[in-house]
């Protein structure tokens, strides 16, 4: 039978459709990062502002000594799902050890970040239970979200006083559940929790925090933001695949909350364990993490220097911490700046629709221990000069 629409038709128009809307993503093929902060591509090195690899961990050789340690004497592959004998010794050990660092009574390890939003949205929130959430939490919450059948409540981005006014305008006899992040992906804004710990008190809603930008440069010992306000948070999921300079994810969860996810969670229940391996490396990464704040206060200088560089040359900007973002206006703007950055030897993320309101999308910098103050300062002078050259 012959379609006069078929899948590789229907892809090929939308292909297009996100072209013609400045809308289309180009990979970036880059050698190892052995570096610090350059990349090579077909040859040609670029300073990189798109690596999360915010502490440099990933290059460390003492971490690095300690990862291939630990996948030589334990084995690579747990081969079942934790319900069917994936789960060992090991991987409950380090799942304990991460609890207790990060005050929390249970935790369960990931594959990754989308994983581990995915199994606590599907796995703890009930059809109808009502939802009110960030408008500008990640994609795999978002998408979690919708595939639980809550009923969902967006609130303005970071605007505590609209979350009050959907607090107070609630009916229902289910507790809801508040969803943001600590430290946002792409404009790099920092949530209230000060804020969200009084909503909390006077409303008691449950409150599931993702700290995958956080964990491990922010915080006593890379504890995240929410670890400032014991109790505050109820849930905290972190990933290792950012400032840990690993792979993976974590939630922190109250008691028996592991068991429920083990039970209720699909994502959990259906997917393959993670190893022994990767327990082993997680338990040097907890001995290792409290030693890594000389990294920590380098970044927060890095960080910090940048954004006072851009306000030196008035060009705006939104972040508190290590994720810059300087809005770029339309999309087909924001991806002919950032090919320019590119031309001139700087890499940086144009974000874009969806992963940014249409219209207003943002170059992201992500900003780590490996720059240094002369790399900053020149990349916002060049900077500076390509955005009156494409006149925003």
């Amino acid at each position: 039978m012959a379609y006069r629409r078929t899948v590789r038709s229907a892809i090929d128009a939308l292909l297009h459709e996100r072209e013609r809307l400045g809308l289309q993503r180009d990979h970036v093929f880059c050698t190892d990062m052995a570096d610090g902060p350059f990349v090579e591509e077909n040859g040609r090195r670029y300073l990189s502002f798109c690596s999360n690899d915010y502490l440099g961990l990933s290059q460390d050789a003492r971490w690095q000594k300690m990862v291939a340690e630990s996948f030589v004497a334990y084995r690579p592959s747990s081969s079942a799902s934790r319900l069917a004998g994936g789960w060992d010794r090991l991987s409950a050990q380090a799942e304990a050890a991460y609890a207790a660092y990060f005050g929390y009574e249970d935790c369960l390890f990931f594959p990754s970040g989308y994983q581990g939003n995915l199994s606590l949205m599907t796995g703890l929130i009930r059809k109808g239970q009502p939802v009110l959430a960030d408008r500008r939490i990640h994609a795999s919450a978002a998408h979690a979200l919708v595939a639980s059948g809550c009923s969902l409540y967006p609130y303005a981005h970071n605007d505590m006083d609209h979350l009050e006014r959907r607090l107070k305008a609630l009916q229902s006899d289910w507790q809801p559940v508040v969803v943001t992040e600590s430290l946002f992906s792409m404009d790099g804004t920092l949530t209230s929790v000060s804020a969200l710990a009084a909503l909390k008190k006077q409303y008691g809603f449950f409150l599931i925090a993702d700290e995958a930008h956080a964990a491990g440069c922010l915080g006593s010992g890379g504890r995240g933001v929410f670890s400032e306000a014991k109790g505050t948070a109820d849930v905290v999921l972190c990933t290792l695949g950012k400032g840990c300079g690993f792979f993976g994810a974590f939630a922190l969860l109250p008691k028996g909350f592991a068991s429920a996810l083990q039970n209720l969670a699909s994502a959990v229940m259906h997917s393959t364990a993670l190893p022994p391996a990767h327990a082993s490396a997680c338990l040097k990464l907890l001995d290792f993490l409290p030693a890594l704040e000389p990294e920590r206060k380098k970044l927060a200088a890095n960080a910090r220097f940048f954004r006072e560089e851009l306000a030196c040359c008035g060009i705006p900007f939104q972040g508190e911490a290590h994720i810059v973002s300087v809005p770029a206006g339309p999309e087909a703007s924001a991806h002919r700046l950032a090919s320019q950055l590119k031309q001139a030897g700087v890499l940086v993320l144009a974000a874009r629709y969806p992963t940014v309101p249409y219209g207003k999308a943002l170059l992201r910098f992500s900003i780590t221990a490996m720059h240094d103050k002369p790399l900053l300062k020149k990349t916002v002078q060049l900077l500076a000069s390509l955005r009156d050259d494409c006149g925003i």
